[in-house]
Protein backbone atom coordinates (compact mmCIF):
# COMPACT_ATOMS: atom_id res chain seq x y z
CA UNK A 1 0.00 0.00 0.00
CA UNK A 2 1.25 3.26 -0.97
CA UNK A 3 1.98 5.64 2.10
CA UNK A 4 -1.06 7.98 1.73
CA UNK A 5 0.66 11.84 1.78
CA UNK A 6 -0.88 15.24 0.77
CA UNK A 7 1.36 14.96 -2.36
CA UNK A 8 -1.09 11.82 -3.60
CA UNK A 9 -3.66 14.62 -4.55
CA UNK A 10 -1.61 15.46 -7.48
CA UNK A 11 -3.06 11.94 -8.09
CA UNK A 12 -6.16 13.35 -8.94
CA UNK A 13 -6.51 15.91 -11.27
CA UNK A 14 -5.37 14.22 -14.69
CA UNK A 15 -7.60 11.29 -14.02
CA UNK A 16 -10.63 13.24 -13.32
CA UNK A 17 -9.97 15.50 -16.13
CA UNK A 18 -9.76 12.49 -18.80
CA UNK A 19 -12.43 11.38 -16.84
CA UNK A 20 -14.53 14.14 -17.92
CA UNK A 21 -12.92 14.84 -21.32
CA UNK A 22 -13.55 11.47 -22.68
CA UNK A 23 -17.45 12.23 -22.68
CA UNK A 24 -16.43 15.85 -24.16
CA UNK A 25 -15.01 14.08 -27.01
CA UNK A 26 -18.23 12.22 -27.93
CA UNK A 27 -20.50 15.34 -27.71
CA UNK A 28 -19.18 17.76 -30.04
CA UNK A 29 -19.84 20.91 -31.29
CA UNK A 30 -21.71 24.02 -30.34
CA UNK A 31 -25.07 24.82 -28.69
CA UNK A 32 -26.74 25.87 -31.96
CA UNK A 33 -29.26 23.84 -34.61
CA UNK A 34 -29.23 23.94 -38.21
CA UNK A 35 -31.53 26.61 -38.09
CA UNK A 36 -29.20 28.69 -36.04
CA UNK A 37 -26.56 27.61 -38.32
CA UNK A 38 -28.56 28.91 -41.43
CA UNK A 39 -27.42 32.33 -41.42
CA UNK A 40 -24.17 31.40 -41.46
CA UNK A 41 -23.47 30.79 -45.12
CA UNK A 42 -25.77 31.04 -48.10
CA UNK A 43 -28.65 28.66 -48.69
CA UNK A 44 -27.51 27.90 -52.54
CA UNK A 45 -24.39 26.72 -50.60
CA UNK A 46 -25.97 24.55 -47.89
CA UNK A 47 -26.33 20.38 -48.51
CA UNK A 48 -29.11 18.17 -47.43
CA UNK A 49 -27.85 15.28 -45.94
CA UNK A 50 -29.63 12.11 -44.22
CA UNK A 51 -27.30 9.03 -43.04
CA UNK A 52 -28.52 5.89 -41.65
CA UNK A 53 -26.48 3.28 -39.92
CA UNK A 54 -23.16 4.88 -40.56
CA UNK A 55 -20.01 3.93 -38.53
CA UNK A 56 -18.12 7.31 -39.35
CA UNK A 57 -14.32 6.65 -39.34
CA UNK A 58 -12.25 9.39 -38.32
CA UNK A 59 -9.33 7.55 -38.34
CA UNK A 60 -8.19 4.01 -38.67
CA UNK A 61 -8.90 3.99 -34.89
CA UNK A 62 -11.54 6.28 -34.21
CA UNK A 63 -14.96 6.14 -34.94
CA UNK A 64 -18.84 6.76 -33.81
CA UNK A 65 -22.00 5.15 -35.29
CA UNK A 66 -24.66 7.48 -36.94
CA UNK A 67 -28.22 5.63 -36.48
CA UNK A 68 -29.95 8.30 -37.57
CA UNK A 69 -29.28 11.78 -38.72
CA UNK A 70 -30.56 14.45 -40.85
CA UNK A 71 -29.29 17.75 -41.15
CA UNK A 72 -26.89 19.77 -43.76
CA UNK A 73 -23.65 20.29 -44.86
CA UNK A 74 -22.60 23.57 -44.65
CA UNK A 75 -19.01 25.56 -45.83
CA UNK A 76 -16.90 26.26 -42.47
CA UNK A 77 -15.63 29.60 -41.88
CA UNK A 78 -12.77 30.18 -44.72
CA UNK A 79 -14.32 28.05 -47.33
CA UNK A 80 -16.60 28.62 -50.09
CA UNK A 81 -17.66 25.42 -50.69
CA UNK A 82 -18.48 21.53 -49.24
CA UNK A 83 -15.54 19.50 -50.38
CA UNK A 84 -15.09 15.81 -49.39
CA UNK A 85 -11.44 16.76 -50.04
CA UNK A 86 -11.26 18.87 -47.37
CA UNK A 87 -12.97 17.55 -44.04
CA UNK A 88 -12.19 20.73 -42.55
CA UNK A 89 -13.94 22.34 -45.29
CA UNK A 90 -17.61 21.82 -43.52
CA UNK A 91 -19.67 21.35 -40.49
CA UNK A 92 -22.46 18.91 -40.26
CA UNK A 93 -25.30 20.95 -38.62
CA UNK A 94 -28.15 18.79 -37.41
CA UNK A 95 -31.35 19.17 -35.59
CA UNK A 96 -32.40 15.12 -35.24
CA UNK A 97 -29.79 12.77 -34.73
CA UNK A 98 -28.67 9.60 -32.96
CA UNK A 99 -25.28 8.63 -32.32
CA UNK A 100 -23.77 5.53 -30.61
CA UNK A 101 -20.11 4.80 -29.41
CA UNK A 102 -19.85 1.09 -27.59
CA UNK A 103 -17.14 0.67 -24.92
CA UNK A 104 -14.74 -0.24 -27.63
CA UNK A 105 -14.77 2.61 -29.26
CA UNK A 106 -14.86 4.90 -26.09
CA UNK A 107 -11.42 3.46 -25.23
CA UNK A 108 -10.18 3.62 -28.72
CA UNK A 109 -11.04 7.57 -28.25
CA UNK A 110 -9.39 7.93 -25.33
CA UNK A 111 -6.02 5.91 -26.45
CA UNK A 112 -5.68 7.13 -30.07
CA UNK A 113 -7.04 10.74 -30.23
CA UNK A 114 -7.00 11.99 -26.32
CA UNK A 115 -3.97 10.48 -24.93
CA UNK A 116 -1.82 10.14 -27.89
CA UNK A 117 0.39 12.89 -26.59
CA UNK A 118 3.95 11.55 -25.15
CA UNK A 119 3.89 13.57 -22.45
CA UNK A 120 0.11 12.22 -21.79
CA UNK A 121 -0.19 10.73 -18.19
CA UNK A 122 -2.85 8.21 -18.34
CA UNK A 123 -2.05 5.09 -20.44
CA UNK A 124 -3.49 1.72 -21.19
CA UNK A 125 -7.27 3.42 -20.43
CA UNK A 126 -10.46 0.82 -20.49
CA UNK A 127 -13.74 1.87 -20.48
CA UNK A 128 -16.98 -0.23 -19.27
CA UNK A 129 -20.68 0.28 -18.48
CA UNK A 130 -21.69 -1.02 -15.00
CA UNK A 131 -25.46 -0.48 -13.66
CA UNK A 132 -25.60 2.83 -15.52
CA UNK A 133 -22.64 4.15 -14.99
CA UNK A 134 -18.91 4.69 -16.30
CA UNK A 135 -16.22 2.31 -14.70
CA UNK A 136 -12.76 3.90 -16.32
CA UNK A 137 -9.49 1.74 -15.54
CA UNK A 138 -6.04 2.51 -16.55
CA UNK A 139 -2.63 3.45 -15.60
CA UNK A 140 -1.25 6.68 -14.57
CA UNK A 141 2.36 7.59 -14.91
CA UNK A 142 3.30 9.67 -11.75
CA UNK A 143 6.44 8.81 -11.48
CA UNK A 144 5.92 4.96 -10.77
CA UNK A 145 3.11 3.70 -13.24
CA UNK A 146 -0.36 3.46 -10.59
CA UNK A 147 -3.31 1.48 -11.33
CA UNK A 148 -6.46 3.65 -11.10
CA UNK A 149 -9.99 3.41 -11.20
CA UNK A 150 -12.94 5.48 -11.68
CA UNK A 151 -16.98 6.11 -11.47
CA UNK A 152 -18.73 8.45 -12.79
CA UNK A 153 -22.83 9.47 -14.16
CA UNK A 154 -23.31 11.66 -17.02
CA UNK A 155 -26.40 14.08 -17.91
CA UNK A 156 -27.04 17.17 -18.97
CA UNK A 157 -26.78 20.56 -17.29
CA UNK A 158 -30.01 23.31 -17.22
CA UNK A 159 -27.56 25.31 -19.41
CA UNK A 160 -26.92 22.04 -22.23
CA UNK A 161 -23.64 21.30 -21.55
CA UNK A 162 -22.66 17.62 -20.53
CA UNK A 163 -22.58 17.48 -16.69
CA UNK A 164 -20.21 14.48 -15.26
CA UNK A 165 -20.50 13.35 -11.51
CA UNK A 166 -17.86 11.96 -9.98
CA UNK A 167 -18.43 9.36 -7.46
CA UNK A 168 -15.61 7.98 -6.58
CA UNK A 169 -11.64 7.47 -7.70
CA UNK A 170 -9.08 5.49 -6.55
CA UNK A 171 -5.46 5.22 -7.13
CA UNK A 172 -3.14 2.98 -5.92
CA UNK A 173 -6.19 1.45 -3.89
CA UNK A 174 -6.40 4.72 -2.32
CA UNK A 175 -10.45 6.27 -2.33
CA UNK A 176 -8.71 9.81 -2.64
CA UNK A 177 -12.61 11.19 -3.27
CA UNK A 178 -13.47 10.55 0.61
CA UNK A 179 -10.81 12.10 1.91
CA UNK A 180 -10.99 15.16 -0.33
CA UNK A 181 -14.39 15.08 0.69
CA UNK A 182 -13.21 14.43 4.88
CA UNK A 183 -11.36 17.26 4.11
CA UNK A 184 -14.05 19.88 3.28
CA UNK A 185 -11.84 20.18 -0.56
CA UNK A 186 -13.75 19.87 -3.90
CA UNK A 187 -12.69 19.72 -7.53
CA UNK A 188 -12.46 23.12 -7.32
CA UNK A 189 -9.51 22.86 -4.77
CA UNK A 190 -7.68 20.82 -6.92
CA UNK A 191 -7.92 21.72 -10.40
CA UNK A 192 -6.66 24.76 -11.98
CA UNK A 193 -9.34 25.81 -15.12
CA UNK A 194 -7.09 28.16 -16.75
CA UNK A 195 -6.25 27.13 -19.74
CA UNK A 196 -9.20 24.57 -20.20
CA UNK A 197 -11.65 25.12 -23.04
CA UNK A 198 -14.92 23.52 -22.84
CA UNK A 199 -14.49 22.31 -19.66
CA UNK A 200 -15.02 23.93 -16.23
CA UNK A 201 -15.84 22.59 -12.87
CA UNK A 202 -18.94 22.94 -10.55
CA UNK A 203 -18.05 21.22 -6.58
CA UNK A 204 -17.79 17.56 -7.61
CA UNK A 205 -18.69 17.98 -11.14
CA UNK A 206 -17.74 18.73 -14.49
CA UNK A 207 -19.65 20.71 -17.03
CA UNK A 208 -18.60 20.36 -20.63
CA UNK A 209 -19.61 22.59 -23.31
CA UNK A 210 -19.55 20.46 -26.25
CA UNK A 211 -17.10 21.98 -29.09
CA UNK A 212 -14.37 20.99 -31.07
CA UNK A 213 -13.36 17.39 -29.78
CA UNK A 214 -13.43 15.12 -32.82
CA UNK A 215 -10.92 15.97 -35.75
CA UNK A 216 -13.20 17.51 -38.36
CA UNK A 217 -15.62 17.76 -39.65
CA UNK A 218 -17.46 18.99 -36.76
CA UNK A 219 -21.10 18.50 -35.60
CA UNK A 220 -23.06 21.86 -34.81
CA UNK A 221 -26.43 20.45 -32.64
CA UNK A 222 -28.27 20.98 -29.24
CA UNK A 223 -27.53 17.95 -27.55
CA UNK A 224 -31.64 16.70 -26.44
CA UNK A 225 -30.12 13.38 -24.11
CA UNK A 226 -27.23 11.49 -23.19
CA UNK A 227 -27.81 7.84 -21.93
CA UNK A 228 -25.85 4.61 -21.10
CA UNK A 229 -27.82 1.70 -22.57
CA UNK A 230 -25.98 -1.43 -21.99
CA UNK A 231 -22.41 -1.11 -23.24
CA UNK A 232 -23.37 1.80 -25.34
CA UNK A 233 -23.24 5.43 -24.43
CA UNK A 234 -25.91 6.89 -26.99
CA UNK A 235 -26.19 10.73 -27.69
CA UNK A 236 -29.73 12.41 -28.95
CA UNK A 237 -29.52 15.91 -30.52
CA UNK A 238 -32.35 18.75 -31.49
CA UNK A 239 -35.63 16.21 -32.03
CA UNK A 240 -33.53 13.25 -31.35
CA UNK A 241 -33.49 9.96 -34.30
CA UNK A 242 -35.35 11.18 -37.41
CA UNK A 243 -37.86 9.79 -39.15
CA UNK A 244 -36.81 8.77 -42.51
CA UNK A 245 -38.75 8.40 -45.42
CA UNK A 246 -38.33 4.95 -47.05
CA UNK A 247 -36.02 4.27 -49.03
CA UNK A 248 -34.30 0.93 -50.99
CA UNK A 249 -30.88 1.07 -49.56
CA UNK A 250 -30.19 0.35 -45.77
CA UNK A 251 -27.14 1.86 -44.99
CA UNK A 252 -26.63 5.11 -46.81
CA UNK A 253 -25.45 8.71 -46.94
CA UNK A 254 -27.76 10.77 -49.01
CA UNK A 255 -26.68 14.32 -49.73
CA UNK A 256 -29.04 16.68 -51.61
CA UNK A 257 -29.08 20.69 -52.65
CA UNK A 258 -26.05 23.02 -52.89
CA UNK A 259 -22.79 22.63 -54.24
CA UNK A 260 -20.05 19.78 -53.47
CA UNK A 261 -16.66 18.80 -54.46
CA UNK A 262 -15.58 15.56 -54.80
CA UNK A 263 -12.24 13.93 -56.45
CA UNK A 264 -11.87 16.61 -59.45
CA UNK A 265 -15.48 17.32 -59.44
CA UNK A 266 -17.88 19.48 -58.52
CA UNK A 267 -21.72 19.02 -57.73
CA UNK A 268 -24.34 22.02 -58.89
CA UNK A 269 -27.57 21.18 -57.19
CA UNK A 270 -25.83 18.15 -56.10
CA UNK A 271 -27.54 14.55 -55.62
CA UNK A 272 -25.63 12.14 -54.43
CA UNK A 273 -25.98 8.86 -52.58
CA UNK A 274 -23.51 6.39 -51.47
CA UNK A 275 -24.29 2.82 -50.57
CA UNK A 276 -23.62 -0.05 -48.50
CA UNK A 277 -22.43 -2.91 -50.82
CA UNK A 278 -22.45 -4.74 -48.19
CA UNK A 279 -25.94 -3.97 -46.02
CA UNK A 280 -25.42 -6.80 -43.04
CA UNK A 281 -23.48 -4.48 -40.61
CA UNK A 282 -23.45 -0.71 -40.91
CA UNK A 283 -21.68 1.42 -43.69
CA UNK A 284 -18.31 1.71 -42.53
CA UNK A 285 -17.53 4.84 -43.94
CA UNK A 286 -14.05 6.63 -43.42
CA UNK A 287 -13.86 10.26 -45.43
CA UNK A 288 -10.26 10.25 -44.88
CA UNK A 289 -10.21 7.50 -47.71
CA UNK A 290 -13.48 8.51 -49.56
CA UNK A 291 -12.22 8.70 -52.84
CA UNK A 292 -10.34 4.84 -52.63
CA UNK A 293 -13.67 3.53 -51.50
CA UNK A 294 -15.23 4.63 -54.63
CA UNK A 295 -12.89 3.75 -56.40
CA UNK A 296 -13.38 0.34 -54.86
CA UNK A 297 -17.22 0.64 -55.55
CA UNK A 298 -19.24 1.03 -59.05
CA UNK A 299 -20.91 3.91 -60.11
CA UNK A 300 -24.22 4.28 -61.42
CA UNK A 301 -25.92 7.90 -62.87
CA UNK A 302 -28.85 8.42 -63.15
CA UNK A 303 -31.90 9.36 -65.64
CA UNK A 304 -32.66 12.65 -63.58
CA UNK A 305 -28.39 13.33 -63.69
CA UNK A 306 -28.08 12.02 -59.97
CA UNK A 307 -25.36 9.81 -58.82
CA UNK A 308 -25.54 6.57 -56.95
CA UNK A 309 -21.96 4.83 -55.75
CA UNK A 310 -22.24 1.55 -53.71
CA UNK A 311 -19.41 1.70 -52.00
CA UNK A 312 -17.48 -1.59 -49.64
CA UNK A 313 -16.82 -0.68 -46.14
CA UNK A 314 -13.52 0.53 -44.96
CA UNK A 315 -11.73 -2.23 -43.55
CA UNK A 316 -13.68 -4.61 -46.32
CA UNK A 317 -11.79 -2.99 -49.60
CA UNK A 318 -9.36 -4.79 -51.56
CA UNK A 319 -6.17 -5.03 -50.43
CA UNK A 320 -4.38 -1.93 -52.30
CA UNK A 321 -7.36 0.04 -53.05
CA UNK A 322 -5.56 3.41 -51.54
CA UNK A 323 -2.19 2.94 -53.67
CA UNK A 324 -2.26 6.77 -54.81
Amino acid sequence: MFPFKRSSLLLVPPVLYCAALFCATLFFPEDATTEQQAGTSNPRDRVAIEMANVLFRYSPELAVSIVRLQGELLPAPGHAVVSFNDPASFLVATDAAEMRMNMAQLSALMNSWLLRSPKAQLKNVRIAAEDGRLQIHGTMKKGLHIPFSSTATVSISNDNRIRIAVEKVKAADLPLKGFMDALGMSLDDLISQKGLQGLSVDKDAFLIDPQTAFPPPQIRARIAGVNIVGQNLVLTFGRGAPQLKPRPWKNYMAMRGGSMQYGREQMFDSDLTMIDSTPADPFEFYLHDYWCQMVAGSIKAQPDKSMRVYVPDYSKMPKGACRR
